[in-house]
């Protein structure tokens, strides 16, 4: 579990070092490589956000002079006045005071910095929960607030790698290989040259990374000049395995390697069995990465991926990690059945019910007439880009022009039209959000 705002020095070393290699990867800057040679500089153990200085005392730097200044000037006003009337005293408590700190700057700074599950992602700030939350039982941040708690995140993310060395957890780069049809696994077709039977099981192992047996297995798709992954599972070794905040990194032949711009798996955690035998996944030692699936934009196919790790260990015994999402949210399941399955029928009836076996393997809508079992929302959801709605897979994939890989088309006089679609799923994906 996060410790807080008064992690060990060491536990912020890691964490300094982790936030100072995904700074460099998010420039592009050429002289990051990762590598799998320095994982024995590897260091155990959960981390804080921050250090317990609040900025300005003894041994601050100016980095941290500047973030609670930022904050005080720029991000405090707006949590006191939008936010605190709610999240001081309902959940989640993130702006919740603090018996150790009696300043209420500082205190919510701190607060908010050490919330767990984390509202605020350093690692990349524009994707933390409290600028993507939108509209709900509050109102949404307007352009102006928005850029000034941003301002203030980018401030503690200087603050936090300042002066660090780069120590990273992370697989060897793996060439992925391409489901073109069929169900994951079969791979029949796939040195035939039928492509309907061509369905093969990528398996990146964690050996390098310092979790020998342990794997993470996917199915990867292209989808014209983006890369689908699906059915993304880890499986646990006879030590178990926990990990934190995993990272999917694109490596093209020359240039800069390219991380997930939206970092959509930062809040993950998993906890997991040690496996006293044969993994079945769903199991004890095997579950889901997040949703299951990811559609990476800017992954070109034919390029090498690897993952990080913020965190990756020995399963910890004494910790009892949040049930993985078996679906949408209460109300986000309500308002798929009124507002979605009617529209997305014909999709599954055409194509990804299961007639056409590679649409299938890439968003599963077989389980679309049940009325209890939410897991084919969850299939849809994982196609939503909530950082940026507009771009979202299964709002792009129907639409003229817009996904040369997906063959069929809405326009504006089919039954739904392209509009109607939208909107309806657009519709749905506010409510979704809302509960996230």
């Amino acid at each position: 579990m996060l410790a807080g705002i008064n992690a060990p020095k060491a536990n912020m070393k890691t964490l300094k070092s982790r936030r100072a290699m995904l700074d460099t990867l998010m420039r592009h800057l050429d002289m990051v490589r990762l590598s799998a040679g320095i994982t024995a500089a590897l260091l155990i153990g959960c981390t804080g956000l921050i250090s317990g200085d609040e900025g300005g005392g003894a041994g601050s730097t100016p980095e941290a002079a500047i973030a609670l200044q930022k904050f005080t000037t720029d991000a405090y006003p707006v949590f006191s006045t939008v936010c605190a009337a709610c999240h001081i005293g309902m959940d989640p408590k993130f702006l919740a005071a603090s018996a150790a700190v009696a300043d209420p700057v500082k205190t919510m700074r701190a607060t908010l910095l050490g919330f767990d599950p984390a509202v605020v992602n350093l690692e990349a700030p524009a994707s933390s929960r409290v600028l993507t939350k939108g509209a709900h039982s509050g109102p949404a941040l307007d352009a102006i607030q928005s850029a000034a708690i941003l301002g203030w995140l980018q401030a503690e993310k200087d603050a936090a790698g300042a002066a660090t060395t780069t120590v990273i957890i992370t697989t060897d780069k793996i060439t992925p290989l391409l489901c073109t049809g069929g169900v994951a696994g079969d791979i029949a077709g796939c040195t035939t040259g039928d492509a309907s039977h061509c369905c093969p099981i990528n398996v990146v192992t964690l050996d390098s990374a310092g979790m020998p047996g342990a794997e993470v297995d996917f199915v990867a798709q292209p989808l014209s000049s983006d890369l689908y992954v699906s059915d993304i599972y880890v499986k646990a070794s006879t030590a178990g395995v926990y990990m934190e905040h995993p990272l999917f990194v694109s490596w093209p032949v020359t240039g800069d390697p390219i991380p997930d711009t939206i970092d959509r798996f930062f809040a993950v955690k998993l906890n997991l069995a040690a496996a006293t035998a044969a993994v079945t996944c769903p199991g004890p030692s095997c579950d889901h990465i997040g949703a299951g699936a990811a559609a990476f934009v800017g992954f070109p196919p034919q390029n090498r991926l690897s993952i990080t790790f913020k965190v990756l260990e020995a399963a910890h015994p004494t910790n009892t990690m949040p049930v993985a999402s078996a679906g949408c949210g209460t109300m986000g399941f309500a308002s798929f059945l009124s507002a979605v399955k009617p529209d997305i029928q014909p999709c599954a009836t055409m194509c990804h019910g299961g007639s056409n076996a590679g649409a299938k393997n890439a968003m599963d809508l077989s389980g679309l007439a049940s009325t209890t079992d939410n897991n084919t929302c969850l299939q849809v959801r994982a196609h939503v880009n909530f950082q940026t709605v507009a771009q979202s897979g299964v709002l792009l994939a129907p639409q003229a022009g817009a996904d040369a890989a997906h063959p069929f088309k809405l326009a504006a006089g089919s039954t739904p039209t392209i509009a109607d679609f939208q909107t309806k799923l657009n519709t749905w994906i506010s409510v979704e959000a809302s509960e996230q």
